[in-house]
């Protein structure tokens, strides 16, 4: 399967089948986590904004941390 090159968070609930407070609380928020993450996303800046992510680095993260994040 072909990942798409940006991803939002809609993408990210997919292709991990959590929702985004899980999300958020086990992965994006999670300061070791999202020094990293930052690299290759973009993190809301204000209310009317919305994550994006570059979704072969994501996913390639996802696939890295696996175990640390279900740990």
């Amino acid at each position: 399967m072909n990942t798409k090159t940006w991803w939002t968070m809609k993408d990210l609930e997919i292709e991990t089948s959590k929702s985004r407070n899980w999300l958020k609380a086990n992965i994006l928020e999670v300061p070791v986590f999202k020094k990293e993450i930052e690299t290759f996303a973009h993190y809301p800046i204000n209310n009317n904004d919305e994550y994006r992510f570059i979704g072969s680095k994501m996913k390639q993260f996802l696939e890295d941390k696996f175990h640390m994040i279900f740990s």
